[in-house]
């Protein structure tokens, strides 16, 4: 730094920091002038106290004189003591004492606290900044100068000693200087480890020399090779977006709450292999190829993997979990008896599974179905505490749907087909035609179903008691309405006992007509007024042509004239008549017939169920045009669905039900066509019954279903427009959990009827349909019951249709192909990506990729040649049979059952090139390349087993068959072995022909990657035997069976063969795995080929 001070400075050397405006006037860094109060001197920066900056800064940094110029200016020294004295004159002139005192004075306090302020935020020794007092300048300065004459001083001491200590001990210090100085620092300090090797005149030494760096260069080309593939996988099939997965990550602890419109991960779900939960790779298939760019357009993979945000079966699994999966049915704890997987609940599961089959079965043969009359059967038999309203409910959907188990054809007027409502009840507009229509057939068929429900309670309480009832005669719907009425009456169960009913010809008239209208007999009421018009005439001049036009009306609607009298009538007598003296089912007759006070719907004075007072609100609805009817008269399907929603919320809140009293809320909310609540809340009470009764609905088009990944973990969600919607598909899928393992074929009943939804328009329909066949997909995936969901193969080769491919009309796939596409090829694909080689094999060639199946068989027959002898040897897992352990001595030969259900790598590569070379089909789709690479791996294998086995000679004569095969033997003999191409692998006949060896050598880049694999522990494996049968031919013991001259021979030959193979080894022995050359030889020294 200091090895130039003694040098002068140019005079135009300009300043280290710049020019400093030196003028008295101005504080020098813009602070005030005025002097603040004495305070105490603070250290500089040197550790000294810091003194005003009365001296003139014109030292220099290599401490010369004055006359040098100064360091912080552009003037001579002497325009600094100018400038310096300038103040000092200044105050002279103007008489002002001490001015020049307190300039300087308040400089020394800035400065002052300007070091104190720096020394807190920044340690001593550090950059100083810009913005420093002349004190501080000076000093450093001083500093500078002083430290440069002391370096320069101690320098010169300490060289000279340097000097004479390196020359009493024998070193030249020039020299030394001399040949540092010839020392070149901008050269590269790294060894070049591939710099080629200088010469050596011991040629040996030279070759082993290139030979190595050869090898390091080899070995950094690998390394290096391995990186970039590596890199390469990386950027091609690691795709994780790191922010969404983030957030599923706290959505699924609960650390951010559940975002709905979350962007669909599709690149990095699959299934199951599916939606890993927090990312996944995107690894494709073994054919290199990715799925990114198809699966970026699109939400929905069908083909490849699932786009899937969450699998859409579950996790396996029996009993009552199905019903805590979804988030509303845990938000209060229920007291209701908890559902468990006994028995009985496995039977009823049977049974609903049976119809269910047999509702596909009728879809594919196109005939109608009753699949509430169905499982209203199987409800009925179900033991436990399971509710009768449920049975109930089922009846009364029966009448909604004018369910009619006669109808044998779909062109039968009377057959409800598939889906027949849904266009009207997926309507959204209210007050469309086809909302209204729906929302009549609602009305009507809750009233009939409650009508009927009562006859039927009231002809078996009849049955019940015949000597109250009394019957006799024609048991007429009159006669069985009297009986009953007996019983009632003898009861006292009528009325109060305050209250007179009127009695016309030996009837309670009013009790009559009101339970023939309870019952639906509206006719027969009619005609029994009419048959005693003159007495009725007596008691109401006008009850007569009230009933008469509201039994004719098939709307159950008075006309405008006769309303308005029976409604003034009414009010009349509620208004006038004394308390007690009206016959209130005279009243009650009245209000129904008439709709009258729908202010007030309730009757007074008669006892009611649950069912009666349901019963009173359907027969007061009407679906009529709100913006013509009065508003007092408006009463319709909307305000009875908001009565049930309000006895709900005070009368069937979760946990206050009660064993078995949910059923009473249920069977409410399905008379008023709440079906999405009614699941819903059925749901979290009895899993198996909601189900089936979303089935029910959904095959009549009466229920809305949710997008599937808008419903994620709910199972009753709104729509933009507030209407109610299921996620039927994760519904369904969630209850296969309790029998989809051990009963596939039910399960995929169950899946299919998931695609009752495709006909949705737009997005959603394609959505359903997607959802249908990732379902499918996930099952066929977890089960592995591939041979009776996808199909089996029989020893011909032919396929056999499993369970899904007998279904594809019901899942919306129009021929095999699309199906092979859409479902098998996917499995199959995952299958082999997870090593289930049986699975894979039976699968593609299901998809009739057959040539797939070889390369499959091929790279898993290899890896199991390549394990060595003595190991443990390679098994698969084997495919489960398409029939069960009871039929096991029953399944035809070639079936499943012996082709794929094998552990033996070979042994299922014989079967599968038995099959395709009993069919020209099959063996012109496979390449010439992957046939040649089996029929060499098979043989290959048939040598490792001689090896095994210890038979020398005829694992050589194998081996030797391998080396010399120079034309592919004909198609005409079906067995494995004669499908062998021309190659030759080991040079075993060469008899010491270096061209031929060499050839080998060469062909050894040609060969398939599974079979130039194991030509290492092949060339061991000739080796052993070769030393072996050496051994052999050398006993003289006279008990091999040979002479003497022609065992000589023998083993001369067996040294020849060893020597071509060293030579052949020597070659390749780069290619050549750990160990092998080493082996190579010992048993090369064994046999005296070195």
């Amino acid at each position: 730094m200091f090895a130039n001070s003694n040098t002068s400075q140019p005079p135009s050397q300009q300043p280290l920091f710049g020019q400093i405006n030196s003028q008295p006037q101005q504080p020098l860094f813009g602070g005030s002038s005025n002097p603040p109060s004495s305070q105490p001197s603070f250290p500089g920066l040197g550790g000294q106290t810091t003194r005003p900056p009365q001296q003139p800064l014109s030292f220099s940094i290599g401490g010369q004189p004055n006359n040098q110029q100064p360091l912080f200016s552009n003037t001579s020294g002497q325009a600094q003591n100018n400038q310096a004295e300038q103040p000092a004159q200044a105050q002279q002139k103007n008489g002002v004492k001490g001015s020049q005192t307190a300039y300087f004075d308040a400089l020394l306090e800035k400065n002052r606290k300007r070091r104190h302020i720096a020394e807190e935020k920044s340690p001593f020794g550090e950059v100083p900044s810009l913005e420093l007092g002349l004190g501080d300048i000076a000093k450093r300065v001083r500093e500078l100068g002083s430290g440069a004459r002391i370096q320069k001083q101690d320098s010169i001491g300490v060289d000279s000693r340097a000097h004479y200590l390196l020359a009493a001990s024998g070193v030249n210090p020039g020299a030394a200087i001399r040949d540092l100085k010839s020392l070149n620092p901008q050269g590269s300090s790294s060894y070049d480890v591939q710099s080629r090797p200088g010469w050596d005149p011991d040629s040996h030494k030279y070759v082993e020399q290139l030979q190595q760096q050869s090898t390091l260069k080899m070995i950094a080309e690998g390394i290096s090779r391995a990186q970039r593939n590596f890199d390469a996988y990386l950027e091609e099939n690691i795709d994780m977006n790191w922010d969404i997965q983030r957030k599923k990550i706290y959505e699924h602890f609960g650390l951010s709450p559940r975002s709905l419109d979350m962007p669909s991960d599709s690149t990095n779900s699959t299934a199951p292999g599916t939606r890993g939960s927090f990312g996944r790779s995107a690894r494709g298939g073994r054919g290199g190829r990715s799925d990114r760019s198809r699966l970026e357009t699109s939400d929905r993979s069908i083909f490849g993997r699932s786009g899937m945000q969450k699998s859409v079966i579950g996790t396996p699994g029996v009993g009552s979990g199905n019903a805590a999966i979804f988030g509303e049915t845990q938000e209060k704890p229920s007291q209701s008896t908890p559902v468990q997987y006994d028995q009985l609940l496995r039977e009823r599961e049977e049974k609903f599974a049976e119809k269910v089959q047999a509702l596909n079965g009728s879809r594919l043969r196109e005939i109608p179905y009753p699949v509430l009359q169905e499982f209203a059967s199987v409800e009925g038999q179900a033991g436990g505490d399971s509710p009768s309203q449920l049975l109930d409910a089922y009846k009364a959907l029966i009448e909604i749907v004018k369910e009619n188990p006669a109808a044998s054809d779909l062109i039968d007027p009377r057959a409800v087909k598939e889906r027949q409502y849904a266009e009207e009840y997926l309507d959204e507009a209210s007050t469309s035609t086809k909302a209204f229509k729906i929302r009549r057939m609602i009305i009507d068929g809750s009233r009939k179903a409650l009508e009927k429900q009562f006859y039927n309670n009231l002809v078996s309480l009849v049955a019940r008691n015949p000597r109250e009832a009394t019957l006799g005669g024609i048991p007429t719907v009159i006669n069985r309405v009297r009986a009953y009425i007996r019983i009632r009456s003898s009861r006292k169960d009528l009325a109060p006992d305050s209250i007179e009913l009127q009695i016309l010809n030996d009837d309670y008239c009013w009790v009559l007509i009101f339970f023939l209208l309870r019952s639906g007999f509206v006719k027969e009421a009619a005609e029994y007024v009419s048959s005693n018009a003159g007495p009725f005439r007596a008691l109401d001049r006008n009850f007569v042509t009230w009933i008469t036009e509201y039994a004719r009306d098939p709307n159950r609607r008075l006309p405008r004239i006769q309303q308005d009298r029976i409604i003034a009538d009414y009010q009349q007598r509620i208004r006038m008549a004394p308390e007690n003296s009206l016959d209130p089912y005279r009243m009650a007759c009245y209000k129904i017939i008439g709709r009258c006070e729908l202010s007030k719907r309730s009757i007074d004075n008669i006892s009611q169920g649950v069912e009666d007072w349901m019963w009173l609100q359907f027969s007061l609805a009407r679906e009529v045009n709100r913006a013509e009817e009065a508003a007092n008269e408006v009463y319709g399907l909307e305000e009875v669905r908001g009565m049930i929603r309000e006895i709900g919320q005070r009368h069937f809140q979760k946990g206050s039900e009660g064993p078995g009293g949910y059923g009473t809320f249920f069977y409410l909310q399905i008379l008023g066509g709440l079906f999405e609540n009614a699941i819903m809340y059925l749901y979290s009470h009895s899993y198996v019954a909601a189900v089936h009764f979303a089935i029910a609905l959904d095959f009549y088009g009466l229920l809305r279903v949710a997008d599937f990944s808008v419903s994620e973990s709910e199972l009753l969600t709104y729509s933009t427009k507030e209407l109610p919607q299921i996620s039927f598909g994760r519904m369904i899928g969630y209850y296969t959990r309790d029998f989809r393992t051990h009963n596939p074929v039910a399960a995929v009943d169950y899946l299919t009827l998931i695609h009752l939804n495709a006909d949705l328009i737009g997005e959603l329909g394609t959505s359903q349909s997607s959802l249908c066949h990732e379902a499918l997909r996930e099952l066929v995936l977890e089960t592995r019951e591939f041979a009776q969901l996808l199909g089996d193969v029989r020893s011909d080769g032919t396929r056999i249709k499993g369970a899904i491919e007998q279904r594809l009309k019901l899942i919306g796939i129009a021929d095999q192909e699309d199906f092979l596409r859409t479902v098998t090829l996917q499995a199959a694909s995952i299958a082999d990506d997870n090593g289930r080689t049986t699975d894979a094999v039976l699968l593609y060639h299901l998809s009739e990729d057959y040539d797939n199946v070889i390369s499959i068989i091929n790279r898993v027959l290899s890896e199991a040649i390549a394990v060595d002898i003595g190991e443990e040897k390679l098994k698969l897992q084997p495919l489960k049979p398409r029939t069960s352990s009871k039929d096991h001595l029953k399944a035809p030969e070639g079936s499943s059952l012996s082709l794929t259900t094998v552990d033996d790598p070979a042994d299922l590569a014989k079967n599968m090139i038995t099959v395709y070379n009993g069919n020209a089909l099959y063996y012109q789709k496979i390449r010439s390349a992957n046939r040649d690479t089996c029929g060499a791996l098979l043989r290959i294998s048939e040598a490792k087993g001689k090896v095994e086995t210890q038979q020398w000679a005829e694992a050589i004569d194998v081996n030797t068959l391998l080396s010399f095969c120079e034309q592919p033997l004909p198609y005409t003999d079906l067995q494995y072995e004669q499908i062998i191409s021309p190659l030759s692998l080991l040079p075993l006949s060469a008899n010491s022909s270096i061209p031929i060896i060499r050839s080998h050598a060469q062909k050894l880049n040609t060969l398939q990657p599974n079979v130039a694999r194991l030509i290492g522990p092949l060339l061991l494996w000739t080796m052993v035997c070769i030393s072996r049968q050496c051994d052999i031919l050398s006993g003289n013991n006279g008990q091999n069976g040979f002479e003497s001259h022609t065992r000589d021979m023998m083993r001369s030959d067996l040294v020849t063969k060893a020597k071509d193979l060293m030579i052949f080894a020597g070659l390749i022995k780069l290619r050549l795995g750990d160990g092998i050359w080493e082996a190579l030889i010992g048993g090369a020294a064994e046999v005296g080929a070195y």
